[in-house]
């Protein structure tokens, strides 16, 4: 069984965020923020496995506050 230590190591972590592209690009991270922010109607919103922040942090600059929650420990 791997380990979140084995899964999640120093190359994945140094490889994982490709800004601009990808799931990181704003054509995929535009209409994910719009809708969750709908979502929010205004109130705050939680992200589960928040990682980077790929998503909460575009979220938080739409004026919806966040909070997060992340198992990876590097």
């Amino acid at each position: 069984m791997i380990n979140q230590q084995q899964l999640w190591d120093a190359h994945a972590a140094k490889h994982y965020d490709t800004p601009g592209e990808g799931m990181f690009s704003a054509d995929v991270l535009a209409p994910t923020v719009a809708v969750l922010a709908e979502l929010a109607q205004g109130g705050p919103a939680v992200e589960f496995a928040i990682g980077t922040g790929r998503v909460a942090i575009p979220l938080s600059e739409a004026g919806v506050p966040v909070s997060g929650i992340e198992l990876s420990m590097r």
